[in-house]
């Protein structure tokens, strides 16, 4: 069955064409009617004889020709008019203006032409903004840890260093380092989320891949001095296993970094009606408004400082396999109260 936004644009084209084809065969008529108008007139001023009748077909051919020559013109020159304003409007788009908005001429006004023409600049524009800002932010995030790693590689160049000194910096390299490769593999990952059709689904235990996903981070949290608190419900659900372990793991790593020693995590699972509700809750520092509104825009962080490791993708990455898979995700988050990220998804069993 066709689609609507299908049908709707078959039904402007299909109109545009009808008038045209109207316009031409009224031009048609328009030249018939006159030709037969002249033939009238010279034949009541012109006696038409037998040796003067190919003259005559010659004038009337002529003046059908010539007549027809200037309306076709003519309404070549109208619609011409009529669309030099869109074309000159696809010229500065194809040179990568998108700035550019029209307004429709009278003759294609109720076609909404311009209407669609300028939500689609509009479009690109946003695009465009989003992809500058991307390739700042992306440079900005490359740049940091590539002048620390060149900065330490210096200062180890010196003959002077003690031992404990030349580890310290090392540290630093190997860490920046280690920075590099998550930041090179999660712009990766938004690509290949950015460019992917169809998604691998299977049916699988949810609790059994959060309770893994858990297992990751229990060591860290007993160091840390962390507590895990887990209620897991018995789910089943399909969909994409491997993209479900990305959310998971990055929404737990969000919480273990944000919350300070003696703090608790706490991960649910269970269901409701058709819907699985995942919910990671911490007891770190929470977020003001302005940081719930952005957190989940490629390179935001909602530490100014950047004193915490991360590089601003984690949760956009989330959000994109969220959207792919169908599922939503939402934020309860207040300064200094910790935050709640609750993933809502449909089991499809």
């Amino acid at each position: 069955m066709m689609s609507k936004p299908k049908s709707r644009k078959r039904n402007i084209f299909t109109r545009i064409t009808l008038i045209v084809v109207l316009c031409l065969f009224v031009l048609l008529m328009v030249t018939m009617i006159a030709t037969l108008g002249l033939t009238s007139v010279i034949a009541q001023h012109w006696k038409v004889e037998e040796d003067n009748v190919f003259l005559f077909g010659i004038i009337i051919l002529a003046f059908s020709i010539v007549f027809g020559v200037a309306l076709s013109f003519a309404y070549s020159a109208i619609i011409v008019r009529a669309s030099r304003p869109y074309l000159d409007a696809l010229q500065k788009v194809a040179e990568g203006d998108f700035s550019v908005r029209i307004e429709d001429s009278p003759i294609f006004a109720n076609f909404n032409i311009a209407k669609n023409f300028n939500y689609m600049t509009s479009q690109l524009q946003s695009v465009e903004t989003l992809r500058e800002n991307f390739v700042s932010d992306f440079s900005h995030e490359f740049k940091t840890p590539i002048s620390s790693i060149s900065g330490f590689a210096k200062l180890l160049k010196s003959p002077n260093l003690s031992v404990e000194q030349r580890n310290e910096y090392l540290d630093v390299i190997i860490d920046e380092s280690r920075r590099l490769v998550e930041l090179s593999e999660s712009v990766l990952l938004l690509n290949r989320l950015d460019s992917t059709d169809e998604i691998d689904r299977e049916t699988y235990s949810l609790d059994e891949q959060l309770r893994q996903c858990v297992l990751m981070f229990e060591q860290k949290c007993e160091e840390k001095g962390i507590a895990l608190n887990v209620e897991l419900e018995s789910v089943k659900i399909n969909s994409s296993y491997k993209l479900l372990t990305q959310v998971f793991v990055n929404l737990l790593g969000n919480a273990f970094k944000f919350t300070d020693s003696g703090g608790t995590i706490e991960v649910k699972c269970e269901t409701k009606g058709l819907n699985a509700i995942v919910s990671v809750t911490d007891t770190g520092c929470g977020m003001d408004e302005e940081t719930k509104n952005n957190i989940f825009n490629k390179f935001f962080q909602g530490d100014k400082s950047h004193t915490t490791a991360g590089n601003g993708l984690g949760l956009s990455i989330v959000k994109k396999i969220l959207d792919l898979l169908g599922g939503q995700i939402f934020v309860d988050s207040k300064p200094g109260a910790g935050s709640t990220f609750t993933v809502l998804l449909l089991k499809g069993v």
